[in-house]
């Protein structure tokens, strides 16, 4: 039996100056004069850096939106449809230095129309990079899965992003904290893909788990630990009465980052808000769990934006509690 650990003492010291988050805004048209290979397209370049997020959203009401992203070695990320509508997205976390393209085109040939491409960079400082094996001298779980073990510090409301991937089984994050809720992921933005992004509430040593979705899977996988900025937090509690929804309304500069987690033990969460320039976003359950629901925000536009805090079930009543994370 072997057993892996990784002592990790992150603090805020190593990150001083670096964590910032930028809002691009690209507004264009498909159409007659753009490259066309089958489908038109535009294409816009970005220099990039090891532990960047880049979270590019395409819009249009012309047509349905197609999005890609290419790394500097020629790698495709793809993405069709993002929630309920014609919208795409992509969420990378950028692990080649370089010149990244994302590339705007049409799910269908021929389609063509005016568009809206938000692209929001978040820079974190990648702290640690382990390659590592799940194979049968590993310890093994109830459920029979093969895992191994990371010991993490962390600062107080530390804002941090766990990602594994492995293209031999479907990887599955679990993070213990001192105490307190275990966080818990199985697949984020592709079916092998795992990533727990948290703030942790204190600060302290976790213990990470890097193992699978299924048991007696083995393999070959990566794991990356980046860390971003303290968090400032404003706590409000609520509770769903009659109306069985309740707003809360947050005024909001051009860019700013905002993560709003919305929790309660007697309901069903659902969490939904609203801004300029009909902007709309949703958000059901969150991280396996129906009682947790969460929304990330980079403010497209300066402006009033109303979370509204709700229940998924009609008529559902009872307390609740609503955590704004805010970055400068």
């Amino acid at each position: 039996m072997t057993r892996r650990c990784l002592l990790l003492t992150i603090g805020l010291i190593f990150i001083a100056g670096l964590a910032f988050s930028q809002a691009l805004s690209y507004p264009g048209e498909l159409g007659v004069g753009d490259t066309k290979l089958g489908k038109y397209f535009d294409s816009y370049s970005l220099q990039l850096s090891s532990g960047d997020r880049i979270v590019a959203t395409l819009s249009s009401a012309d047509f349905d939106a197609y999005l890609l992203i290419e790394s500097p070695e020629g790698r495709e990320i793809e993405n069709d449809d993002y929630g309920d509508n014609d919208d795409a997205r992509l969420d990378i976390l950028v692990d080649t230095p370089g010149v990244w393209k994302i590339k705007v085109t049409s799910y269908e040939e021929d389609e063509a129309g005016e568009y809206l491409l938000l692209v929001n960079r978040e820079k974190l400082k990648l702290v640690e990079t382990y390659s590592g094996v799940l194979d049968i001298s590993d310890p093994v779980s109830i459920k029979d899965e093969h895992y191994d073990r990371y010991t993490l510090r962390f600062e107080k409301q530390q804002r941090i992003l766990i990602n594994m991937d492995s293209d031999d089984f479907d990887a599955y994050l679990v993070l213990k904290p001192p105490r307190g809720r275990t966080i818990r992921n199985d697949d984020y933005s592709e079916e092998y893909n795992s990533r727990i992004d948290t703030i942790t509430e204190e600060g302290g040593v976790y213990e990470l788990y890097a193992t699978s979705a299924e048991g007696g899977e083995l393999g070959r996988y990566s794991l990356r630990v980046l860390t971003g900025g303290q968090a400032k937090i404003d706590r409000r509690e609520g509770s769903l009465d009659g109306s069985y929804s309740n707003e809360h309304t947050l005024s909001l500069a051009a860019g700013e980052h905002v993560i709003v987690e919305m929790f309660s033990a007697d309901f069903d969460t659902f969490l939904e808000v609203q801004g300029p320039e009909e902007f709309y976003e949703m958000n059901d359950d969150y991280g396996g769990f129906t009682t947790v629901s969460r929304l990330e925000l980079f403010a497209p536009q300066a402006g009033d934006y109303i979370f509204t805090a709700g229940s998924y079930e009609d008529q559902s009543t009872g307390a609740y509690s609503l955590t704004i994370y805010s970055f400068e």
